[in-house]
This record gives C-alpha cells, structure tokens and sequence, in this order.
C-alpha cells in the first residue's frame, strides 16, 4: 500500500457540503493500489454530564466509489447524510490488493482495527451551515449556451443601422459595424432553438463605441445600434417564452476613458468626488503613448492590460460596489436576466464578489453568475456559481491540434482540473469551444472540419456546460479578436448543412445524457502517446457512456461491444471495425 499517495484535505473541494443536508468527501490513492474504500463517519461524541468523560463514538460505514481514475491515481467519492447536531466526525478505511487494511484520519494512518476506530481523532468539521449565496441554480446544469455578438449576428432593423455599414458577408474591419441588432436575434430564436440550444449568451448590449461593446460608456442604455429597453425587453420575454434562459456579459473591474466618473477625475485629480473610485497611483492621471494607441507602459493609475483607455476602480471601495450592484439590480429586476458573465473575475476580490452574489440573490435566488476570465486559472473562486474553463479548452487545443500534449499528459492534466473543483462547481461551469476573444478553433484547426467535429464531441463529453459561438454550426472560421469577429452566414451549402446536422445531433445527445456527463464519474481508458489516441467512460446509476477518440493518422482497430448503442461516430471504416484519423465513436453500453 503506498501510504504517501493518499491524500484528503478536509474543509476544501475535498470535503464540502453537497447540499444542505449532505456532504460530500472525496480521497485521492495511487492506481489501483487500493481496491476498497469506506468512510467510517457520525457525530462526533458528546461529553456525558458531570463526569467530563466523552460518549462512545456511534458510527456508520458508507462504500466510496471511484469518481475519476487514470494512470497514476484514483479519485474516491461519497455523499454521507448530515447528522442532528450538524457536525460530523469521521475516517477511511482502505483495503489493498495484498489484504492490507488501514486506518487513515486526521492525526495518523495506522493499522485498521475495531479498537482503533473507536480511539481516532477523526477529521472533525464545524458546524454545518450551507451558504445558499454561493449555490449553483439547478437549471444552470443542463445547459447548452449559443453565444452571440449582436452586431455579427442578423441586421432584423435596418432603420438604426450605424454609418457606413459593411456589407453583409465582407471581411470584418476594427472600425466598422454590420448592423446587426436584437430585432436579428428575435427574428431567429427559432433557428437557435431547433438547433437545440435552450441558452441565450450575450457579449455586451450596453450602449458603447465600439462594434464589441466591450467599452460601455451607460450601463444604464442599451446601445442604439441594437434597439431600444422595450425591444430588448421584448426579446427576453421571447427567450422565456421558449422556455430559454439568457445571460449576459458584463465588465465591472474598470471603466471606460470616456467616462463620467474619469473625465471628472481628470478634470479634478485629487480633489474630484471620484478620485478614490479608480486605482491611482499619482495625480495628475496620465500616460505616455506608444506605438499603438491602446497600449501604455508609463502610466499614473492602473489600466487593464495597460491600455490607458480603460483605467481600473477599486473594488473595495463601498460607492464603486454599489455602483455596480444597482447596475445589476437594475436589469435582473426589470427585464428578468436570467445569468451573469462577470469578466476578468480573478482579478477581483471575494468580498466583491460575495457582494454581488447576495445581492442578487435577494432579488432572484435563482440568479446564476459565472466567473469569466481568459486567463489561466486552475482554482474555482468558490463565490460565484461557475467558472469559464479556458484552462481546458487551451489542452484540448494543445492534444488535438498542435499535439504538444500527449493524450495521457490530457488525462492527467483533465482529472486534476477535476479534483481541484467542487462536483457542484464543475457541473455549473461552461466549457466554450470559441471565444469572441481568440482564433476561432476551426481557424486553429488549419479549416478542417473532421478535426473541428471531434473536438466539439469530445469537449460535449466533459463535464461543464457546453457553450458554442455564433456561426460554429456554419463553419465560420474568421476573426481573432472582438471588433474582427465575422458576421453570421446565412447562406447554406454543403458545408455548413453537414456541420448544423452534426451540432444539432451533438446538442441532442448532450440533452440526453446530461445527468451522466455533468455528475457521472470519469475513469479514462486505454491512452496511446505513441498511436495518439484517447478513450474514457461515464457512468451514473446504470448508464454508461464509452468515447474512443483516435487523433493519430492512422486507422486504429475498434471493436465495439455487439449489445452496445452508438450515438455519435465519424470516420468509422470497414464494417465499422476501424476508426479513421479524426474518427471517434462515443457509445452507450
């Protein structure tokens, strides 16, 4: 038994409350090491009156069962029922395949025995209360989101159409628009929802300068370009009707240069009234220019990025949360926001966070916040519902396309982005296979439409929600950034008639088989460096789902099993008994 790969850390992702009358433990051993696990729990013992002796410890014994298995270690999960006094006192109990038992608690990992059961410390937790602030909404994990950018979507009203429009399918310019607007988005719910998509996300609708509308100027305005309050309010109303949920984007770490607040601070410097608002380091505020106008080195105040155009607020200053708290408050309570996508939310403190998580929740407890960055981030922040696993998206980019990742280095990078989250937070978290942000991965995938489709299917198999940008189904593959991101093709062909049969299918098979993949356990099967293919199981209850991904350019040999179901396949050959580069086959056995 190798001692030194077992490992719980109480009062983590390890150990948590599953709701609010159980709580969820999970333990970490060496690869088939240990066959068996049990957690020995109960209350902890009570001190009996006048005597200053405690009561003998009344336990339970519960099975653990494997959450998550590859090449180098395990994952063991249970549920346990939260005992009357709320509090639990409790230890595990392993068998390996020699007979060995063990004994393993807070203070010790010693031989396993009757008596020393009854002597353990034990891992002890406090009093368990749940915070229903920080609770995940149930609806947020069965989601399969489709993500729009107003402007590049569909022009529904044509007399607000900003100057000097580009023509509807010409190459995207910085500076331009094409007119797209909620009236589009309105006028082709029914496309999206026979897509399958029973999620509606928005990159910013604030009015704004830019063709992206990640620089607001009014929070408070919908931008002119896109429509009117009743319109958008109409198009949400249409969303719900549909039985559809819509979340939006919104940035609350800085403001725009244009600003009423900055341009006071800049007018006023120290003695404006919103000097402490913003993060600055000397008054008077300014910048040195560089080549590029959005870029700066030398600066008085803190910018993100260093882009002097947007000067970061303090967070912590009560006037710049209540800011942005009625900003919320605003448009959840009066036009019925279902979700939130807060971005560069790591850059931001808990006690913002927490903020805006209560006070939402006062008015909508079923408010779902997701905390959106693109930078790497391998610990969920635990105050809002889920987090934007760009973490994840970046090795499977790295396995399947520029295959610096090996398959089995992806099973074990995947299963510790896992283990390092709560089951609750993984399940309520998105997974986005294209960002307005980045290259759009069919770019990245040098055009190849295999290669897209099998990394689509493999990222459905995951657990977070699934999330696709607009015209992924069409096989946009322009744009690199916001104001460069194509508009929607609305023309069909081939091309894009194969790839919206394969989405629709795809979307379908997630709605089914939701449950397993979003709670299911995780066990990766046999992985190949050397003929780079991957396959993994889910399983819940008695459902159980097989995935064989083959990335090498080669065929490999498959069998599948004679009684199993297949859902989903490409590149099956020969009878069904090889699987061709690009090819998977995800099955139910």
């Amino acid at each position: 038994m190798e001692r030194s790969a077992i490992y719980h850390r109480p009062a983590s992702e390890m150990a948590c409350m599953a709701d609010n009358n159980h709580y969820q433990l999970q333990l970490k051993t060496k690869h088939r090491d240990i066959t068996r696990v049990r957690v020995i729990f109960g209350a902890p013992q009570m001190l009996l009156a006048n005597s200053g002796k405690e009561s003998e410890w009344e336990y339970e014994t519960l099975e653990m069962n494997k959450r998550l298995q590859n090449g180098t270690y395990d994952v063991w999960s249970v549920i346990l029922p939260i005992p009357k006094s709320r509090k639990l006192k409790y230890a595990f109990h392993l068998l390996d395949r020699e007979g060995n038992e063990l004994l393993y608690d807070a203070n010790l990992m010693q031989v396993y025995t009757p008596k020393a059961v009854k002597e353990i410390t034990g891992f002890l937790t406090p009093y368990l209360v749940l915070d229903e602030s920080l609770a995940a909404p149930k609806w947020s994990k069965s989601m399969i989101w489709y993500r729009i950018m107003p402007d590049r979507f569909s022009n529904g009203d044509q007399r607000q159409d900003p100057k000097d429009l580009l023509e509807w399918g010409q190459p995207a310019e910085k500076a331009k628009f094409f007119g797209g607007d909620l009236q589009g988005i309105l006028d082709n719910l029914e496309y999206i929802q026979n897509m399958g998509f029973n999620g509606i996300y928005l990159t910013p609708v604030f009015d704004a300068y830019s063709n992206h509308k990640f620089d607001t100027i009014d929070y408070y305005e919908i931008d002119p370009a896109f429509g009117t309050k009743e319109k958008f309010k109409e198009l949400i109303e249409a969303i719900h009707q549909r039985g559809m949920k819509i979340m939006l984007d919104i940035t609350c770490d800085h403001l725009n240069d244009f600003s009423l607040q900055w341009q006071d601070v800049r007018k006023y410097g120290v003695r404006s009234t919103f000097a402490k608002w913003f993060l600055v380091n000397e008054f008077p505020v300014r910048y040195l220019p560089s080549e590029s106008p959005n870029y700066s080195e030398r600066l008085t105040y803190e910018a993100l990025n260093n882009n002097p155009h947007m000067p970061k607020v303090n967070l912590d200053n009560p006037e710049v949360q209540a800011y942005f708290g009625d900003i919320l408050t605003y448009w959840t309570r009066n036009f019925g926001i279902d979700g939130w996508s807060i971005a560069d939310s790591n850059e931001m403190s808990v006690a913002f966070k927490r903020y805006l998580n209560e006070t939402l929740k006062a008015i909508n407890s079923e408010i779902y916040l997701l905390g959106n960055t693109i930078a790497k981030k391998a610990e969920h922040d635990n105050v809002f519902a889920g987090n934007n696993s760009i973490d994840v998206r970046e090795l499977v980019e790295r396995t399947f396309i520029e295959r610096s990742v090996p398959p089995t280095e992806l099973a074990y990078a995947l299963n510790e982005h896992q283990l390092r989250a709560k089951i609750s937070e993984l399940s309520a978290s998105l997974l986005a296979a294209d960002s307005p942000q980045t290259k759009r991965i069919l770019a990245k995938s040098s055009n190849n439409l295999p290669l897209l489709r099998a990394i689509l299917a493999f990222m459905f198999m995951q657990s977070e929600s699934p999330s696709i940008l607009y015209g992924t189904e069409k096989g946009l593959a322009d744009g690199d950034e916001p104001a460069l991101q194509p508009c929607m093709s609305w023309k069909d062909n081939k091309r894009s008639d194969e790839m919206q049969r394969f989405i629709k299918t795809l979307v379908a098979t997630r709605h089914k088989y939701n449950r397993v993949l979003s709670e299911g356990t995780f066990e990766w099967g046999q992985c190949s460096n050397k003929h780079s293919y991957l396959s993994f199981s889910r399983k819940l209850g008695s459902t159980r789902i097989f995935a064989l991904f083959n990335l090498g350019y080669g065929s490999i040999k498959i069998v599948l099993p004679p009684k199993c179901k297949l859902l989903l396949g490409q590149n099956l050959v020969e009878g069904d008994s090889r699987l061709g580069q690009y090819g998977f086959a995800i099955v139910e056995l």
